[in-house]
């Protein structure tokens, strides 16, 4: 069996019959292996489009603010430490990125971010340390202009 070439934006159509000059094509492959097989002229839109998704993803992403003093400064009323921004930065940053990429820590308020962090923690398997730690940091960070 052999596939045709893709031309003029047709769709490849199997040749149930050999070409001139090629032998036995031998078994036909099965229904399921011919639907999965992409002709060579998809290739090049395929990696393309994947290349495009993984540029634009990559094009809004942000670090997370790092601990700073003006960070520290924003939390002051919460009583929460340094030590305890820092957890929380590392936790947002290595455990969020397990379901999703990290939203700008700005796009929510100070008063959003516990409902949403407590909506995910379960997926995230959080401790209430851990969540109180990413809640402290991302409502620091949401104050700290960027």
């Amino acid at each position: 069996m052999s596939v045709r070439r893709c031309s003029r934006g047709r769709r490849p159509r199997l040749l149930s019959k050999p070409m001139a000059g090629v032998g036995d094509p031998g078994p036909r492959p099965s229904d399921a292996a011919t639907t999965l097989a992409l002709p060579s002229c998809w290739l090049g839109f395929v990696v393309s489009a994947l290349i495009t998704l993984f540029i634009v993803s990559c094009a809004n992403f942000a670090p997370p603010p790092a601990v700073s003093p003006a960070l520290i400064a924003n939390v002051r009323s919460d009583h929460v430490d340094a030590g305890q921004l820092q957890n929380g930065r590392g936790l947002f940053v290595s455990r969020c990125l397990e379901c999703h990429t990290l939203p700008p820590v700005t796009r929510y308020t100070r008063e959003q971010w516990p409902h949403l962090v407590s909506r995910m923690s379960g997926r995230a398997n959080l401790s209430a340390g851990e969540q109180a730690a990413i809640v402290a940091y991302l409502r620091a960070a949401s104050l700290t202009p960027h």
